[in-house]
């Protein structure tokens, strides 16, 4: 279990708490406004209304006590005071929102151990998974490289693992199949290729997408 501090409870800060405290997370949500907390407080472990651009309210929160702080505040300059303080006053780990690709950098330069943009990555998110019939789901580790569910190719279907050697041929790495629900790793290289099972795949997206097309 880890201790979380999230500040703002606006539409991605408040899911975010959610999502964390049903996961048997410990979650402190907070904001300056009092009807967000008073509709989102019964969610999470606790909440608290404040302003807190300022430092000593941050202070009070006791930041340095918590494994996880992420900042989910819109307003651009709040992000970046908050950000700054937080680093200021020993926040461990802190993920600040961004809403641009200039908010992101100033975001890093204030401090920010991580930045997430959320528009844009399910913006893409979508575009790759609207783009390809074959690509059924995706996961962005970094800007070139992702684990995405595809259908399995035709020229595979009835071969083995190891008859194709994707990993030399393609670059990428079979990880499991999914059938229905449900997900099974793939421990073998006599594993044989079925039309009926999706793939989970982990490579450069580049190297997956001409696979997918």
């Amino acid at each position: 279990m880890k201790s979380i501090l999230i500040i703002g409870a606006g539409s991605f800060g408040h899911h975010l708490a959610e999502y964390l405290c049903n996961m048997g997370n410990d979650v402190m949500l907070v904001d300056k406004n009092e009807e967000l907390i008073d509709e989102y407080a019964d969610k999470v472990t606790t909440a608290e209304i404040g302003d807190f651009t300022i430092k000593g309210n941050l202070e009070a929160l006791g930041v340095k006590d918590y494994d996880y702080t992420f900042v989910c505040v819109g307003d651009f300059q709040d992000s970046l005071v908050i950000t700054d303080y937080l680093k200021e006053l020993g926040a461990s780990y802190v993920i600040s929102k961004a809403s641009s690709a200039i908010h992101e950098r100033f975001l890093l330069q204030n401090g920010a151990d991580k930045v997430i943009y959320p528009e844009r990555d399910n913006a893409y998110q979508m575009a790759v998974e609207y783009s390809y019939s074959s690509i059924f789901d995706y996961f962005k580790l970094n800007d070139s490289t992702g684990i995405y569910e595809i259908a399995t190719p035709k020229a595979w279907i009835g071969k083995t693992l190891s008859n194709i050697d994707v990993r030399k041929k393609h670059n990428i790495t079979v990880i499991a199949y999914k059938e229905g629900d449900k997900v099974f790793p793939i421990n073998s290289a006599d594993y044989t290729f079925c039309a009926d099972k999706h793939l989970i795949v982990m490579g450069e997206t580049a190297k997956i997408n001409k696979i997918a097309k």
